[in-house]
């Protein structure tokens, strides 16, 4: 059994709940799940998902500014967030702009969402953030692959996954992965760089609500710890 102490955050991928346009069933359930927990503060940071990717892929074909449609993705993400929290009995009903923000607000609220702050931040890397400054030492990063692999698990039969790996090895797969945007993605190197420098293990893992579960509860689940390679 693995503890987790009784704070996480989550950061939650837009490519998890964003369906056409939400997958609302996904997300009742993630709520259901997280409020059934042992955790007296849960921190969750939504991506944009399809609804961020549709408007700037169009956008951008009409030459629109970078920093703008950066912008067009955090709404995207907070609009999301904020149909999270609706979900959430407990929660924030007012969405975030800034980490400190949220911050604060772990002090009023069991579960505290939201979505992107500014420009090049990701939801990761937000979630790395919202650790560092909250002094919350797991971050739980639910996305489209269920591990960090040595290489493309869609691409290659004999792709392994990592049950363990450390920070700086992390980095390394997250720059040759990087190269070619895909869902071998599975981390952003500034969010794994903000993990090491303040020793925040993160644990990859995919949407499976039974696979969150035994995590949840410290059991054995297919994921990957990153960490700086202490005894669990």
């Amino acid at each position: 059994m693995i503890e987790l102490n009784d704070s996480i955050v989550i950061s939650l991928g837009g490519s998890v709940i964003s369906g056409d346009p939400i997958d609302a069933d996904y997300m009742r359930d993630f709520a259901s799940l997280l409020e059934s927990s042992k955790y007296r503060r849960v921190g969750i940071v939504t991506g944009g998902g399809r609804t961020a990717r549709s408007y700037i892929s169009v956008l951008r074909k009409l030459n629109v500014n970078e920093n703008v449609l950066d912008e067009i993705g955090i709404y995207a993400t907070r609009m999301n967030a904020l149909s999270m929290a609706s979900l959430m009995p407990g929660s924030n009903p007012m969405i975030p702009f800034t980490v400190e923000e949220a911050v604060n607000l772990m002090n009023t609220y069991r579960f505290v969402i939201m979505g992107g702050t500014e420009p090049g931040h990701t939801t990761d890397t937000v979630a790395a953030l919202l650790c560092e400054r909250s002094g919350v030492k797991t971050l739980i990063n639910v996305t489209s692959v269920d591990g960090v692999y040595d290489m493309d698990p869609n691409k290659f039969a004999n792709a392994k996954r990592y049950e363990r790996i450390g920070y700086r090895e992390a980095i390394a797969l997250s720059t040759k992965s990087s190269t070619g945007a895909g869902p071998n993605v599975f981390m952003d190197i500034t969010a794994l760089t903000i993990a090491m420098r303040s020793r925040i293990r993160v644990i990859v893992t995919s949407r499976d609500l039974a696979n969150l579960e035994k995590i949840l509860n410290g059991d054995q689940a297919i994921s990957t710890f990153i960490d700086d390679g202490q005894k669990l």
